[in-house]
């Protein structure tokens, strides 16, 4: 069995069996790459699973709540390609079956697409269409009282659906029925797919493709009609008058009016008339009418069951639709990948796809659905021809096809903008400059309408195979980058004989290579003019490999001939995918290419795995992965839930990890080093663990969790862990071998626990263990306090019904490895332990909490705070003080991994956390009721946003700048309701840190937060941006208020330099308000005001 190939750049494994595994997270989306909107980095995000299992994603990682009803259930989380999973197992066994997307489990995804928090989840799912059982009914008779139907696509044979965050366990019991470890889909239901986003992928060069000879004859598209899945249309630009027979909006918002820019675009490369430009941007084919389908949104994200109702209509509406869209391709057939197929099979229609904008160096990168086999995949050159550097490349996932299928200019295109659209460049008014693969899609959904108008009764497949054989190769670009080449319609309305198929794929030959038998497929041949054509075919390219049976051949008029093409891998030569061009000529200019392509597979070996249980039985409920160390770059996973399992890897030195479960038990095997070199069979024996058990100092203390890492420097992370004692057993397996590459940690929390969950613990015990080039066979460890650094740690109130939840992350080498939240009750003291180990390091947050007795709901997070990261030795004794009052902006912090004002080229970017404690803690508030953030050249506003973050385009010269942001809070919050800052800074390009500074206020407060009445101290510290050249404070004044701002008071301020305090006299009850200016010796200022800083006792 073959499985799907793994990148090595991270891999992680857990399992879990209540508050739960974390894992680093990673950095991008899957069927798009998005930055989560509306949050910063490193501002915690809860997303809500199918199955009603809650995960916490941050900057550091991931932690797992089990939902209502599912205690016990553990989870498996891993990362792959840059997605982040966590799985309950108990949804394993429906993606083994594949009825099941994964991608509701890839929290890289979810959060890119904002499927967080309260959102609703948005499902598909899908029904048989014939037979018993089929339509809709069993689909929403499970979808139960609180969730929401959407659209039947009986075209596709699905249903959509929204849950809310709350009740999802509710809908996974409806939907799926039998134990965790056979999980099944109830009658009726046959899979649930993610209803997903896809991404819009961002003088026409009509000349360059060779539409002009086709206008002069006469052919422009007059009688077609385009349909354009896409954001819209401005209908009221002059260049679509006239053109716009049909529209239909299938999003939420009120019209197809165009909001983003993009559809304006591609429509007017299709069809627009010209007609705001005098005729100097006029479309492809101007003479085609338009059918406007609005499947994507403002923000030019576009819901899956909004495309998959929008390709129902336009198959129905129209000859050839344009979708310059796509999403991230996996192996198996999605959604919108099978509608392409059936509705060209149903109605006759060319779908002319984007192929996305995922390229660079690599290779496998097409999006869906472009990668369809009857979609007409389009890549981008730019004027020279020369390939876009981020057109996607093929070959597909899963079978290897040639992808793009053509190529056409999309760089720098000059075409219609919107006018209340808010994307593209500078261009002639009314018309916009964009680049991408959308941009080069319409070009050749444009020639496809060319092609219909001149042979209406043709095929899908015949108008596409004619234009790919009629394309113009690109020198130096193989034909996974360009598919047949780039568009040329001039030669596709000018030649009559075109070939039935538009490339070819042999598909593998498997090592070794001396005994393979060659492959011979057929090319048909279409003459449709009245006379014979007499072509002379030859191969262009790899001549070893490929070859034809004949060097000439006839094509009767009006009829067909065939030749065989052979691909022969046989002799020597290197391995890998080995390409040509069957080329079939005339010497009066015919000429129609088919590439060909076929993968010379390099060696491999076949690894069979076996696993036993603790009772030496089989046991089909396993993860098994091998971790590629030697630079190949790939490799691979076990979780079929089979007897006998095989992986196929490449001759290399691979790390092997295993996760087998028990009923009440997690046994984790790892080898950190082996040699692949022949055809082998592991035996994966959970008898080999032995139990992981460690006691605590104090013998009232309960375990809260207990983690088992294996760390490879390649980047790759397998975790075991548990909160119950006992239940994990390690072993490294085979033989003796250590890798210097490879660390083996064990990391523990215990805490008091007399209430169930930790939060009244007068202390909590945090450790590490760790073991570098070789990993645990069992660990047996008893905690002394005199190996513990102690930290004593005060934590002021929160808001009124809050508890705070503290993590405590071990760091590895800048890695966050694993590990178990701990509530904390608000307000108290707690004695902290943590020990020290080789290269480990310790940061903590905290999230303060409402708290719910609803078993059906999860407590929301209000803030969310990070502490310095610290190596703790032994006996030392710290202090940590948590959310203790003045809540205020920060730039001085170096837990994050850029200063919160950074310059990158000629981009400013600021997220400077505005609610910042007294201790110096960096905070965010993630239930604001409103924020701002601007930036300023003099007078003259760059960019603003409606958020407490953003990013602004800087010209590269020095100048001066006034950045501005503020937010506000309300109830439950009592103080800093309200915090804003202005700094003024000058920067050019090249600068990295800023020079920012900012005022720390600590004053000394009770445990809720209040001062005293009368005169009052407040220290006031200037701290200053990391990286930065901020110059010495030169100046600070200071006022203060007793009425929320209404009048200001000036306060003395006393010290010098960057160690002052300012001065304050408290009214009897209610708040003080303060503010700010500091201004360094270079002139730089910084000013800030808080309303209600503190409270009064």
């Amino acid at each position: 069995m073959r499985l799907r190939r793994l990148s090595a750049a991270l891999l992680a494994v857990a399992t879990a069996g209540g508050l739960a595994a974390a894992v680093p997270s990673a950095a991008s989306a899957a069927r798009l790459t998005a930055e989560p909107p509306g949050t910063t980095p490193d501002q915690p995000i809860r997303i809500t699973l199918i199955t009603g299992d809650r995960v916490t994603v941050s900057g550091r990682g991931i932690a797992f709540e089990h939902g209502p009803g599912r205690a016990g259930v553990r989870t498996l989380s891993y990362t792959a390609d840059g997605h982040q999973y966590v799985i309950p197992t108990d949804a394993l066994p429906l993606i083994r079956q594949k009825r099941l997307d994964q991608r509701f489990f890839d929290v890289t995804t979810l959060r890119g697409f904002g499927y967080t928090g309260d959102a609703d989840l948005p499902l598909l799912v899908s029904y048989p269409k014939t037979g018993k059982g089929k339509g809709p009914s069993s689909v929403r008779a499970a979808a139960g009282a609180t969730t929401r139907l959407g659209r039947d696509l009986p075209g596709v044979g699905m249903q959509s659906m929204r849950t809310p965050a709350t009740g999802r366990s509710t809908l996974w019991t409806a939907l799926t029925t039998g134990p965790a470890t056979a999980r099944t889909l109830r009658p009726g239901i046959d899979r649930i797919y993610l209803d997903g986003k896809l991404k819009l992928s961002d003088d026409i060069s009509a000349s360059q493709i060779g539409a002009p000879t086709a206008w002069q004859q006469g052919l422009d598209g007059t009688g077609v009609t385009v349909a354009v899945l896409d954001s819209g249309i401005d209908a009221t630009h002059p260049d679509f008058a006239g053109k716009i027979v049909a529209s239909q909006n299938f999003t939420t918002e009120p019209s197809t009016d165009d909001l983003y820019g993009h559809g304006t675009h591609v429509a007017s490369i299709i069809a627009g008339s010209g007609a705001e430009s005098g005729g100097k941007y006029k479309g492809v084919a101007p003479g085609a009418k338009l059918a406007i389908g609005k499947v994507c949104e403002a923000a030019g994200f576009c819901d899956e069951s909004a495309v998959l109702a929008g390709m129902q209509w336009a198959a129905q509406t129209a000859p050839v639709v344009n979708m310059s869209l796509g999403g991230y391709d996996a192996p198996d057939m999605d959604p919108t990948e099978q509608a392409v197929e059936d509705l060209t099979a149903e109605y006759g229609t060319l779908f002319v796809i984007a192929a996305g904008n995922r390229g660079g160096p690599g290779r496998g990168t097409i999006d869906s659905p472009a990668s369809a086999p009857s979609a007409l995949a389009v890549g981008s050159v730019d004027y020279a021809d020369r390939l876009y550097y981020s057109s996607a490349k093929g070959p597909n996932q899963g079978d290897g096809a040639i992808k793009p299928d053509i190529t056409a200019p999309g760089v720098n295109i000059t075409a219609a903008r919107a006018a209340n659209g808010h994307i593209g460049d500078p261009a002639p008014a009314g018309y916009a400059n964009m680049t991408g693969t959308s941009m080069a899609t319409p070009h050749v959904a444009a020639a496809a309408a060319i092609i219909t108008e001149l042979h209406p009764r043709w095929t899908p497949q015949q108008r596409k195979t004619l234009l790919m054989g009629a394309a113009d190769p690109i020198a130096g670009t193989d034909v996974f980058g360009q598919g047949a080449g780039r568009l040329n319609v001039a030669r596709a309305i000018g030649q009559n004989v075109s070939v039935d198929e538009g490339s070819v794929t042999f598909g593998e030959q498997q090592w070794p290579h001396d005994d393979d038998v060659p492959v011979t497929k057929t090319l048909t041949y279409r003459n449709a003019g009245s006379q014979p054509v007499s072509l002379t075919l030859s191969v262009e390219g790899d001549t070893g490999t490929f070859s034809t049976a004949t060097n000439s051949l006839t094509v009767p008029a009006g009829g067909t001939a065939t030749t065989a093409v052979t691909a022969d891998t046989s002799g020597a030569g290197t391995d890998g995918f080995k390409s040509a061009r069957i080329v079939a000529s005339t010497a009066d200019g015919v000429r129609v290419e088919t590439p060909v392509v076929i993968d010379r597979h390099e060696q491999e070996f076949t690894v069979k795995l076996r696993h036993l249980g603790r009772d030496g039985q089989p046991n089909l409920n396993y993860w098994t992965g091998f971790v590629p160390l030697s630079g190949q770059g790939t490799g691979a996973e076990a979780y079929w839930g089979l007897e006998e399992e095989s992986v196929q890897l490449p001759k290399g030195t691979y790390g092997v990890y295993s996760l087998i479960y028990g009923a009440n038990d997690t046994t984790m095997l790892v080898q950190p080093s082996v040699v692949v070199g022949a055809d082998t069979t592991m035996t994966l024996d959970a008898r080999a663990g032995r139990p992981v058990t460690i006691t605590p100092p104090r013998p009232d203390a309960r375990q809260a969790g207990l983690k088992a890492t294996a760390y490879w420097t390649v980047g790759a992370y397998m975790i075991a862990d548990s909160v119950t004692p006992g239940d994990i057993y390690t072993a490294q397996i085979g033989p003796k071998t250590t890798s210097d590459g490879f660390i083996g940690s064990i990391n523990s929390v215990f805490a008091r626990g007399d209430n169930g969950d930790f939060r009244d613990s007068s202390y909590t015990y945090d450790t590490i263990y760790s073991r570098k080039g070789s990993f645990f066979t069992g660990f047996d460890k008893r905690i002394t306090t005199s190996e513990l650094g102690k930290v004593n740690a005060r934590y002021a109130a929160g808001p009124a019904g809050t508890v705070g939840v503290q993590s405590n992350w071990p760091v590895l080498d800048g890695n966050y490895l694993a590990t178990v939240p701990v509530p904390v009750t608000l307000p108290s003291n707690r004695t902290e332990y943590f020990n020290s180990q080789e290269r480990f390091s310790w940061q903590s947050d905290l999230d303060v909490q409402t708290q719910t007795d609803d078993p059906d709901s999860f407590p929301e997070t209000l803030t969310h705070s990070s502490g310095p990261t610290r190596q703790y030795t032994p006996g030392a004794v710290n202090q940590q003080d948590w959310n203790t009052a003045v809540y205020a902006p920060s730039v001085a912090s170096e837990v994050y991994d850029d200063p919160p004002v950074v310059r990158k080229d000629n981009e400013i970017s600021a997220s400077i956390p505005l609610f910042s404690d007294g201790a110096g803690n960096p905070g965010q508030t993630l239930t604001l009721d409103g924020a701002r953030v601007a930036l300023y050249s003099g007078d003259t506003l760059v960019g603003e946003a409606a958020s407490d973050h953003g990013t602004f385009k800087v010209p590269a010269a020095r100048a001066g700048y006034r950045l501005q942001m503020s937010a506000r809070r309300s109830a439950p919050f009592r103080l800093s309701t309200s915090v804003s800052g202005e700094w003024t800074f000058a920067s050019s390009d090249g600068d990295a840190g800023l020079p920012l500074s900012t005022v720390r206020f600590s004053p000394r407060l009770d445990a809720g937060n209040n001062a005293p009445a009368g005169p009052f101290a407040i220290p006031a510290t200037v701290e200053r941006s990391p990286g930065s050249d901020a110059a010495a404070n030169r100046r600070l004044t200071a006022d203060f208020s007793t009425d929320d701002g209404k009048t200001w008071r000036p306060a003395t301020v006393t010290g010098s330099g960057d160690q002052r305090t300012v001065k304050a006299t408290n009214p009897a009850s209610g708040f003080v308000s303060l503010r700010v200016t500091a201004t360094d010796a270079a002139g730089n200022t910084a000013a800030v005001t808080v309303i209600r800083a503190y409270g009064i006792r």
